[in-house]
């Protein structure tokens, strides 16, 4: 379970006169749902503790729910490996949407371009570029996304 980047400590004393949100007691639930899914918390604890979070009142209230756990529960999402080359995946993407999002403009460009110098005769092929680019982009071998995932 994902939570905030930034973990309310609720033992701390600076901040235990504060009122909470819903959002806050939600959150303090799902953490607790969490230290419940590690074993930190017996299924009997976590619903006691849980029943004590939702009426809360203060983030004082929810100090003695959280003073013998750790700051943030130790279970996270596993992380996507690392790529290769040090390149961002997101970049291989943008760069294959933009080309193929511009390849029927250019298509016409340069259909106009070479029918009015040369003549419309041969001009049309400038079209068979969008699909060849759209195989070149999305087609075998450019699976290299999914590789990273």
């Amino acid at each position: 379970m994902r939570h905030n980047s930034a973990v309310i400590d609720y033992t701390d004393q600076a901040t235990a006169h504060l009122r909470l949100s819903d959002s806050e007691r939600q959150d303090a639930v799902a953490r607790l749902s969490s230290y419940a899914a590690e074993g930190r918390l017996s299924d009997a604890e976590a619903t006691e503790r849980a029943a004590s979070a939702r009426s809360a009142t203060t983030r004082g209230d929810l100090a003695p729910l959280f003073a013998d756990l750790p700051a943030e529960p130790i279970t996270a999402p596993p992380a996507a490996p690392a790529r290769p080359d040090g390149s961002s995946r997101g970049r291989y993407r943008r760069s294959a949407v933009l080309v193929s999002a511009l390849m029927p403009f250019i298509a016409v460009g340069l259909f106009f371009l070479t029918g009015v110098a040369w003549g419309y005769q041969f001009a049309w092929l400038w079209f068979l570029l969008i699909p060849v680019t759209g195989i070149l982009v999305y087609g075998p071998g450019s699976d290299r996304e999914d590789r990273y995932r």
